[in-house]
C-alpha cells in the first residue's frame, strides 16, 4: 500500500475535502427521501428515484461551485461531449445501488471521483445509512472513516481462508459463471468459491461477507454494463489500499472516454499476487 500521509498535506487536498463534503451532503439529501422517494424506470429498464436526482443536483452544485473549470460526468446527468477536451473530469454516481435503496436494504453508496488525464486521482465512497466513508488520493494512500472509530489508513490483504471471486449481472452473470468456475479451478488455492452478489468497494473490506476479487467477464455474446461512474472511485480506493484493478489484459482502466463504458472485461483484486493469478487463468479461457 502507498504511504498514507494526512490528507491535508497530500496533493489534491482541496479536491478531497470538497468531494468528501459533497458526498456527505448528498447522503443527507438521500436519507431525507429514504423510503418515500418516487421511483421510475429508465429506458434501459433500470430504476431511478427522486433521491438519485436530488443527490446528483447536490453534488453537481458543490463541484461546479468549487471547480467551475472542471468537466462533470454523472450517471443521472446529460453527457456533455465538451468534457473530452478537459484534462480534469469529475465522475459521479449519485447513488450506486438504487435498487437497494428502493428495497431499503441500506446497501448503497455515493461515488465521487476526479480523473486527471484519464486516471483517477481523488476518490470518495460514502454509505449514507452507516456513515462509512472510504477515500483515496493517488500516491498518498486510502482511508476508512466510521462514526464510531474515526479515520484511519485502509489496507487490503488476503486472509487465510477460502478465496471468494464475485460477480453480478452488469459484470456478466449468470452467463459468465461457468467460465469463472473454470478460472477458479486453475488457481493454486485449494478452496475457491465463485458467487454473485451486490458489489462495491465495501465488498473487499476485511470481515464477514467480504470477497477477494470482483470479476467482470463477458460471456454468451453479452458485453458488460459497467460504466465509468460505477468504477472510477472504487478503482482508486482499491489500488491505493494495496489491491489491483485492470482490464482483462492487465492494463489500467482509463476514464473520461467518448463512450464511458467498460464492455470488454475488468478485474479488481485485494492483492496484486492474486490479481496476476486470475489474469493468467482468465487468459487460458479466451
Amino acid at each position: 500500500m502507498s504511504s498514507s500521509r494526512d490528507a491535508t498535506s497530500a496533493p489534491y487536498a482541496r479536491e478531497l475535502e470538497v468531494a468528501t463534503a459533497a458526498a456527505r451532503s448528498a447522503g443527507e439529501v438521500i436519507l431525507a427521501l429514504y423510503g418515500r422517494a418516487a421511483v421510475s424506470e429508465k429506458p434501459d429498464g433500470t430504476v431511478v428515484t427522486q433521491a438519485d436526482y436530488a443527490s446528483d443536483a447536490a453534488i453537481r452544485a458543490a463541484l461546479s461551485s468549487a471547480f467551475p473549470g472542471d468537466a462533470l460526468l454523472t450517471e443521472e446527468g446529460a453527457d456533455d461531449p465538451a468534457r473530452l477536451a478537459k484534462d480534469r473530469c469529475w465522475i459521479v454516481d449519485p447513488i450506486d445501488g438504487t435498487a437497494q435503496l428502493v428495497a431499503r436494504t441500506g446497501d448503497f453508496d455515493v461515488f465521487i471521483a476526479l480523473a486527471v488525464d484519464g486516471a483517477p486521482v481523488v476518490a470518495v465512497s460514502y454509505q449514507p445509512t452507516t456513515g462509512l466513508l472510504l477515500s483515496a488520493v493517488a500516491g498518498s494512500g486510502a482511508w476508512i472513516e466510521q462514526p464510531e472509530r474515526g479515520r484511519r489508513p485502509l489496507g487490503f490483504s488476503l486472509g487465510a481462508g477460502r478465496l471468494v471471486i464475485a460477480t453480478k449481472g452488469w459484470l456478466g452473470a449468470p452467463e459468465n459463471l461457468a467460465r469463472l468456475e473454470r478460472v477458479a479451478s486453475r488457481l493454486e488455492a485449494a478452496d475457491v468459491v465463485v458467487e454473485t452478489r451486490n458489489l462495491c468497494a465495501r465488498a473487499l473490506l476485511p470481515g464477514a461477507g467480504s470477497v477477494d476479487a470482483i470479476a467482470g467477464v463477458p460471456a454468451g455474446g453479452r458485453r458488460l454494463g459497467a460504466w465509468e461512474w460505477d468504477l472510477a472511485a472504487v478503482d482508486l480506493i482499491v489500488r491505493e489500499a494495496g489491491g489491483a484493478v485492470t482490464d482483462l489484459a492487465g492494463r489500467p482502466l482509463r476514464y473520461n472516454r467518448p463512450t464511458p463504458r467498460f464492455e470488454d472485461g475488468l478485474l479488481l483484486s485485494r492483492s496484486p499476487a492474486l490479481h496476476e493469478q486470475l489474469l493468467s487463468a482468465l487468459a487460458h479461457e479466451r
